[in-house]
């Protein structure tokens, strides 16, 4: 069998030598950490969604964790953003307390190369926006004073 290249040595291999973004490669490593407490009336409902923050331009997942404590049975959250709601992790159940594993997939169903999402539009308010981090509640209400802790580790190009 001949060696092979993976993408960043081909991109230096190749004829015309490709610069590759600092997201991939030599970039910063940076922190997430955003916490959230539903209040005791008027709290998160089914299909409305907890804005945790905004991620930078260029800024790519790479792994996280979300935190909650007991809540109500059948209650859910996702996280992604305005254009994927499930963009870094699928509806997933805060009925218990929990530590869940933020993992975006390495490849979707079709098997092709999915975790090289970087944000590409930050217009917060605009439905295009890939900047803000939402979790959207499904199943059932989130519980009064239930608590979230979501933390993130990206990076990006600066």
């Amino acid at each position: 069998m001949a060696n092979q290249n993976a993408s960043l040595s081909a991109a230096r291999a190749s004829a015309s030598q490709t610069l590759v973004s600092a997201n991939q490669y030599g970039g910063e490593l940076n922190v997430f950490f955003a916490t959230f407490t539903n209040p005791g009336s008027g709290g998160v409902a089914t299909t409305e969604y907890i804005s945790w923050g905004f991620l930078p331009l260029g800024a790519r997942v790479l792994f996280g964790y979300l935190t909650c404590s007991a809540g109500t049975a059948s209650s859910t959250l996702n996280l992604g953003d305005p254009v994927s709601t499930a963009r870094y992790l699928a509806a997933t159940s805060v009925a218990t307390a929990a530590n869940t594993a933020i993992n975006p997939p390495v490849t979707n169903a079709l098997g092709v190369l999915a975790n090289n999402f970087a944000v590409t539009v930050a217009s917060p308010g605009a439905a295009t926006d890939t900047s803000e981090l939402r979790s959207t509640c499904a199943g059932a209400n989130i519980a009064a004073n239930q608590t979230f802790v979501l933390c993130l580790f990206y990076v990006t190009n600066q």
